[in-house]
């Protein structure tokens, strides 16, 4: 994760432990709970990070957004990190949540 303007970098490996799925007019939203396990004290600013996946009405991943306490914040996971996250997605097949019109 990597605050914006590239500051506090570190590249996370995230542990994922809940999810939630949430249909928010023609959006889904996927709420992911996760620990950081690489890193021992959070950077300044970063206090419970988790994340927000938005889908389309079609089932098309549009943004996956870092939260910390459970709002938007000014981190973002790295490329690394996003591929853990579409990683987890696929194995609790999260496309069985999202119905297409």
């Amino acid at each position: 994760m990597y605050q914006y303007g590239f500051m506090n970098y570190f590249e996370g490996h995230l542990e994922f432990h809940h999810y939630d799925v949430a249909q928010v007019g023609p959006w889904f939203n996927v709420y992911l709970s996760f620990s950081i396990s690489n890193i021992e004290i959070l950077p300044e600013g970063l206090n419970e990070p988790s994340a927000l996946i938005v889908f389309d009405k079609d089932g098309e991943m549009q943004e996956i957004i870092a939260h910390d306490e459970g709002v938007d914040c000014e981190y973002k996971f790295t490329d690394k990190e996003k591929e853990q996250i579409i990683a987890y997605l696929e194995t609790i097949h999260i496309s069985q949540y999202i119905v297409k019109e």
